[in-house]
């Protein structure tokens, strides 16, 4: 989707993996809010989407955030089409 003056939206997907209470969705939470979350709430699945500019090029980011605990060990390979990075 171009945004205003004709420039290019490139889209990107990012999967955050990593143990429960890891800290992937506060991480999540400071970059696209700004704000560290004090409460943890377990994560089954959450996604967001965050624009950024790099070098003046329009990134939307999905960024896909994946629950930790053992049990969700199925849904997580769910997630992984299509991904350009995991972190």
């Amino acid at each position: 989707m171009p945004l205003c003056g004709g420039s290019k939206t490139t889209q990107r997907k990012l999967v955050l993996l990593g143990d429960g209470a890891s800290g992937k969705t506060s991480l999540l939470n400071v970059f696209t809010r700004g704000y560290f979350p004090t409460v943890y709430e377990p994560t089954v699945f959450e996604n967001y989407v965050h624009d950024i500019f790099v070098d003046n090029v329009h990134i939307e980011l999905s960024l896909w955030d994946t629950a930790g605990q053992e049990e969700f060990d199925r849904l997580r390979s769910l997630s992984y089409d299509d991904t350009h990075a995991i972190m």
